[in-house]
């Protein structure tokens, strides 16, 4: 099977001064570019919904590489681009690499998020023998790790940029906040926002707090719901729940759907929320649904849609495939479990 590049129009902006100008007048016209499936094959991706293949380039060497959000870390080798002879990981914008592209020390690195202006890389990370929230900035030698977690929250579920401030959600429902202005540096601080408790003090808490190792956890920015941080977990894909976290009362409180044009996007590496739904022609993205990938569950979905992916309707509780059409993952082609969603925006 042939591949084809990255489309067209995601170019345009290369061409010229001129053409960038228009290209950014023009670009918040347009509904949210949707998001594009990883595959087992190096930078090879598969476009939701059409199902068509996409090849996008790495640049180095690479000896492994995953998405997160819209960008890709590399894990490359010494000399790589880089005078010290050092391993180091390097994280590219695939549609504008020759203008985004970090130079992140090595480490035994998870959950990436990029912060705003591209100055603060924010990690899930093994630092100095414990999993914990780590800060670095392009160029440094070593990650920085955050203040401790609150006592009695030992395992780091995970992380999301918000509103300007990076969220870490810890095992029983504690969230916190990190202050980027300081992150990284002696004397910064952590807040909380939610305390977990093995003692819930409602039912919806009660459900919440059910936990067990069949389950994933997702934060996710909402794109409706004034903005409000959502978490989102799944039951190997067969059902989810969805809280919106309460900085007020300090709580988790239940959402049962979702706006009618607004769908949620959650993966391994990274979840986002696209709030028009109902602007995508042929019907391929419909509101108060959760499309999900790397979800491992015992009900087939589909006669040719991989077990670990699909999509949640909240309305009728119910999981069925993804939609994508048939032969999109052949031979050995195979999806990894995480969503890149490409984006023009420098940062």
């Amino acid at each position: 099977m042939t591949l084809a590049s990255a489309p067209a129009p995601l170019r345009f902006r290369s061409v010229c001064r001129q053409w960038r100008h228009a290209a950014r007048q023009q670009w918040g016209l347009l509904p949210p570019a949707l998001p594009w499936l990883t595959t087992s094959h190096k930078c090879v991706f598969v476009g939701f919904p059409d199902g068509a293949r996409l090849s996008l380039p790495v640049h180095v060497h690479a000896g492994s590489w995953e998405t997160y959000g819209r960008w890709i870390l590399c894990r490359a080798r010494a000399g790589d681009g880089v005078d010290d002879g050092n391993d180091h990981l390097l994280l590219r914008n695939p549609l504008l690499s020759e203008e985004t592209s970090m130079v992140l020390p090595s480490g035994r690195i998870g959950r990436v998020v990029v912060c705003p202006g591209g100055k603060l890389v924010a990690a899930t990370g093994y630092i100095d023998g414990r999993h914990t929230v780590a800060f670095c900035r392009p160029g440094a030698r070593s990650w920085s790790p955050a203040p401790p977690c609150p006592e009695g929250a030992d395992q780091l579920l995970d992380i999301a940029l918000h509103r300007g401030k990076l969220y870490a959600l810890y095992d029983r429902g504690t969230l916190c906040a990190y202050d980027l202005a300081a992150a990284g540096e002696p004397g910064a601080s952590v807040r909380l926002c939610i305390v977990g408790s093995d003692r819930p003090k409602t039912e919806a808490e009660a459900r919440f707090l059910r936990l067990s190792e069949r389950e994933r956890y997702y934060l996710v920015p909402s794109p409706s719901r004034g903005g409000r941080l959502l978490l989102v977990r799944s039951k190997w894909g067969e059902h989810l729940d969805v809280f919106e976290a309460d900085d007020a009362s300090g709580r988790w409180s239940e959402v049962t759907r979702l706006a009618d044009d607004e769908a949620l996007f959650v993966g391994a590496h990274g979840s986002k929320g696209l709030q028009t739904a109902s602007r995508y022609d042929g019907g391929g993205v419909r509101g108060n649904r959760i499309y999900f990938a790397g979800e491992t569950h015992s009900m087939r979905i589909g006669m040719d849609n991989p077990a670990s992916l699909g999509v949640y309707d909240m309305e009728s509780k119910t999981t069925s495939g993804i939609g994508l059409p048939r032969g999109s993952f052949v031979d050995d082609c195979k999806p990894t479990g995480a969503w890149l969603f490409p984006s023009t925006a420098h940062l």
